[in-house]
């Protein structure tokens, strides 16, 4: 062998393979770090959509039965027309009738039965009174929604048992993954966080409905947050940005366009405040229509 051979087939050195260890190291350290971050990005994507599928069904839905709002002053389902605050909003609505409502059936076939038209609906953030979360904050389960519906027309009253109440009674808890609700009210003119009209059309003309998936405070829940960003100011709540929350601003069709809502609920408030700041019968000052001789 000559010794030009002999030195082309010699051993690596200690340092070379040091060397080549460190470069496929550096390398595999580069291949996982980019396969690690395209994991983190993936799964941040999957949250995303996931989340803003979520919240598209859950506030889709509120809206549609919001504007299916009934404003009729007299009917027959003995209800609250529509009355809400920050965190419950309670509304009779009518919704479209089911798809098989609009099908044709063979005289052979059996025909599905009547259903009644109108429906109390009520969503709140269900906190419980009793417990705490961790650092003292309210322990939130979910959105709440509850459904009442009128007695089935294909039952006779006579015919329901003794005890059994009228109304059917259900709940549903939508969606524990949320743990924020919020609803603001517009009377045409300016926002509130809280609507109670008992006379004529009891609509508001617009609605936002704000959801979260971080947890209610304690400040929150109990209205502090409204100091630091008063309504007046800002109407459709604060203006820094968050990522976790979710809003819609929804039109109730069937509310007065004369503004009648606005007028009835300003003349409700000075009246409750009127007759709470009236002096008992009894009580020292002056009553109304009295006078000092």
């Amino acid at each position: 062998m000559s010794q030009l051979a002999r030195r082309a087939a010699r051993a690596l050195t200690l340092l070379e393979v040091v060397i080549s260890i460190a470069l496929i190291a550096m390398l595999l350290g580069a291949l996982l770090t980019f396969f690690w971050q395209t994991l983190t990005v993936r799964d941040q994507a999957v949250l995303a959509a996931d989340r803003t599928q979520l919240v598209q069904q859950i506030l889709g839905r509120m809206a549609d039965e919001l504007r299916g709002s009934v404003g009729l002053e007299q009917i027959s389902f003995p209800v609250e027309h529509f009355v809400g605050d920050r965190r419950r909003i309670r509304f009779l609505t009518a919704p479209l009738p089911p798809d098989e409502s609009y099908a044709f059936y063979r005289e052979s076939e059996e025909h599905p039965a009547p259903r009644h038209d109108l429906r109390e609906i009520t969503y709140e953030l269900w906190v419980d009174p009793d417990q705490t979360a961790e650092g003292g904050e309210p322990l939130v389960g979910g959105i709440v929604r509850t459904e009442r519906r009128a007695i089935d027309p294909t039952i006779r009253e006579e015919e329901v048992a003794d005890g059994e109440d009228l109304l059917y009674l259900r709940h549903d808890l939508w969606s524990p993954e949320l743990g924020y609700l919020e609803f603001r009210y517009f009377d045409g003119v300016e926002w509130t966080t809280r609507w109670q009209v008992t006379e004529g059309n009891p609509l508001p003309h617009l609605v936002q409905i704000t959801v979260g998936f971080n947890s209610i405070t304690r400040a929150e829940l109990e209205d502090q947050d409204l100091q630091a960003y008063p309504i007046d100011q800002y109407p459709l709540g604060p203006d820094v940005p968050d990522f976790n929350r979710f809003s819609t601003i929804v039109r109730l069709p069937a509310a007065d366009q004369m503004f009648g809502s606005r007028m009835k609920r300003l003349g409700e408030e000075v009246e409750e405040l009127y007759q709470f700041n009236v002096p008992a019968e009894g009580e020292a000052g002056e009553g109304p229509g009295e006078r000092e001789e």
